[in-house]
């Protein structure tokens, strides 16, 4: 049930094997192997990848519903999650490289992460 979740998750989300890798820190050949059942990720990856695509570690053994984690605000921006919309495709390729990578970082490392993206883009207005 997993290596199946995790290849309809990437698909729903129009993103590559290579896409995934990269964020994971791991080559696509051992992402592949995730997908294709022949290795089962850590829970470290586990959780990274619930965090990637914001769901369960359960949904992605497939023991639960799906379910996002932040489902208590169940809206993104104007987009409704519960609309059917998935606001991750609608993002550029550079956008979604950002999220993934900012949804497996600690809350410590992602307010850094913010103060650091606003002072570059207080510096850009200045320009």
């Amino acid at each position: 049930m997993l290596s199946q979740h995790l290849r309809e998750i990437r698909i729903e989300h129009n993103l590559t094997q290579k896409n995934i890798a990269d964020v994971l820190g791991v080559d696509r050949t051992t992402y592949t192997y995730y997908e294709t059942g022949a290795t089962t990720p850590s829970p470290d990856t586990l959780y990274k990848l619930s965090r990637i695509y914001n769901v369960t570690v359960g949904y992605l053994m497939g023991v639960e519903e799906n379910v996002p984690l932040d489902s208590v605000s169940a809206t993104r921006g104007s987009v409704s999650l519960s609309a059917g919309v998935d606001p991750i495709a609608s993002l550029s390729k550079e956008e979604r490289a950002l999220l993934m990578c900012f949804r497996v970082l600690s809350p410590e490392e992602k307010k850094k992460a913010i103060e650091k993206l606003r002072e570059m883009a207080k510096a850009t207005e200045s320009i």
